[in-house]
């Protein structure tokens, strides 16, 4: 079979780029630099192979053009071949051209070109680009642009790159998220063991609707509201005396706490549910004797005008417990309590195992005799000994002032200490207390337990006098209730307009009566 000269043509030049392909450019220049291992030499013959190479391409296009030209005149037309030659005679010219005169000019050129890409790209001539050994090579231009960025001094060490703000940002916000959540696992763990001991509080026996309130004013209404009241009784040994009545006065605004100690012997109205007699009247501490935590609510509300319903009862040992899981208590004991301090340790002692029978550990530790007055650490027997002196050192007076410096030291403790010790606390004065708190009232109160801070603290009543009043002995007699009522509701609530009561003007008349003192006995 014939074949034509531009069909020949067609299948040469189809062979020719199919071979070209099957030809990696990187490995034709791997073996270029085999052959040719030094950079001159390799250039220069380069330019020889790239002036032949082109005066040989440039002839065979020459002859190419030639014979299609030819074939083309007898297949197309005079026109088509006219032109056809007019194109090989341009071709063989300039291909005369290059492989005569120019060749060397050519070669400069490729030389030239060469260069100037090695010189952009960080690369020498002939380098392979696809070389990843090569120390400037392709890969290594790539990444010039973070090499331009002088590494800091900490990098530098620990072979790192630094951090950019964003990065930094992220990880900062990721380790806040996991200490966020690590203190509310903490606070859940808490609240399930919190949970798993309540069983073990004693619980009160009567609702808030049991607890007497009088018939209030709405200003007086108003006045409390955004404030909790609780009511926390201390127990003596026997559980039936309360040797401690105070009032904490929360604001839930400002977590701000009032205390107020009602001193014991005050002479007011107290209910005695026992017997039913309304219209009793004795030391404040008696209305716990004849009626359990329930008389003593009654009895704080009927003769102050308040509307306290939630409450608190704690016996010595367990304050004695918590002081001790605190590590005691810094008191600066005077040198006239030195003759009566260690007799009241050495009773305590003695009455610490009878305390509170069914409770953990009692009467196991002991404790000393304090060897002399000053700035000293008591330990949990020794701080319930001070806070039960009253005789010779400021009276009732005295002993709610060294209760309440007591208290105030426990709760700024407790908001230093570790989780794990306030669980511990829990466990082990919760036998110890009985509360008409719930559950829901405890875990509420519980996160705010670093935010109160105790910021006024007094007696009451704020005047009175020491006197015998019928059978009750010796008592505090106050010299006109109802004007004391009304300055605590102004410390406490701030109620610039309070007015008492008639329930309060009553009591504040039969006192007057019974006792033959009124304000008018005031001395200051």
């Amino acid at each position: 079979m014939k074949y034509r000269d531009d069909e020949y043509e067609y299948d040469s030049r189809r062979r020719d780029m199919e071979g070209r392909r099957r030809v990696r450019p990187d490995a034709e220049m791997t073996s270029q630099r085999r052959r040719n291992p030094a950079g001159g030499s390799r250039a220069a013959s380069s330019g020889t192979r790239s002036t032949a190479g082109a005066g040989r391409a440039s002839g065979a296009r020459s002859v190419s053009s030639a014979q299609s030209s030819r074939s083309g005149a007898n297949s197309y037309g005079t026109r088509r071949a006219a032109g056809s030659v007019s194109g090989a005679r341009t071709a063989s010219a300039g291909a005369s051209r290059s492989a005569g005169t120019s060749g060397t000019r050519k070669g400069e050129t490729v030389r030239a070109t060469s260069t100037a890409r090695a010189q952009n790209t960080g690369r020498r001539i002939g380098a392979d680009p696809y070389d990843r050994n090569y120390q400037t090579g392709y890969y290594e231009e790539n990444a010039a642009g973070r090499r331009r960025q002088a590494p800091s001094e900490s990098a530098g060490r620990t072979g790192k790159r630094p951090l950019s703000a964003k990065a930094k940002k992220k990880r900062r916000m990721r380790r806040i998220l996991f200490a966020v959540e690590g203190v509310l696992l903490l606070v859940v763990l808490a609240g399930l063991f919190v949970i798993s001991k309540w069983d073990m509080i004693q619980k009160a026996s009567f609702g808030k609707k049991d607890v007497h309130i009088n018939e209030l004013s709405e200003n007086t209404i108003q006045s409390m509201e955004g404030y909790r009241t609780i009511a926390i009784f201390g127990a003596d040994e026997e559980g039936s005396h309360s040797d401690v009545i105070m009032i904490a006065n929360i604001n839930n605004k400002t977590n701000e706490v009032t205390l107020t100690s009602v001193l014991r012997d005050t002479y007011w109205n107290v209910p005695d549910l026992t017997h039913g007699d309304e219209e009793k009247y004795a030391k404040a501490n008696n209305a716990y004797h004849t009626g359990g935590d329930l008389g003593a609510l009654n009895a704080l509300n009927k003769n102050l005008d308040l509307n306290i319903t939630e409450y608190v009862t704690v016996n010595w040992y367990a304050v004695s417990q918590v002081v001790d899981r605190l590590g005691g208590m810094e008191i600066d004991v005077p040198e006239s309590m030195m003759g009566e301090i260690n007799g009241y340790i050495t009773n305590t002692q003695a009455e610490a195992s009878s305390w509170a029978p069914n409770g953990p550990g009692k009467g196991e530790k002991g404790t000393t005799q304090i060897k002399g007055p000053g700035l000293q650490t008591l330990d949990g027997l020794q701080t319930v000994a001070y806070c039960r002196i009253r005789h010779g050192n400021g009276g009732d007076d005295g002993r709610t002032r060294r209760q309440r410096e007591v208290v105030n030291q426990i709760l700024e403790k407790a908001k230093k200490q570790d989780i794990g010790t306030l669980l511990n606390l829990c466990e082990v004065i919760f036998p110890e207390i009985r509360t008409n708190l719930t559950l829901a009232d405890v875990l509420g109160l519980a996160p705010n337990l670093g935010d109160y801070k105790i910021v006024n603290q007094f007696p009451f009543p704020y005047h009175q006098v020491d006197a015998l009043v019928g059978s009750s002995g010796s008592v505090k007699v106050p010299l006109g209730l109802a004007d004391d009522v009304a300055q605590l509701h102004k410390d406490l609530f701030g109620d610039e307009n309070y007015e008492p009561s008639a329930t309060v003007e009553q009591i504040s008349n039969k006192i007057e009566k019974l006792s033959g003192y009124s304000a008018e006995d005031r001395t200051n």
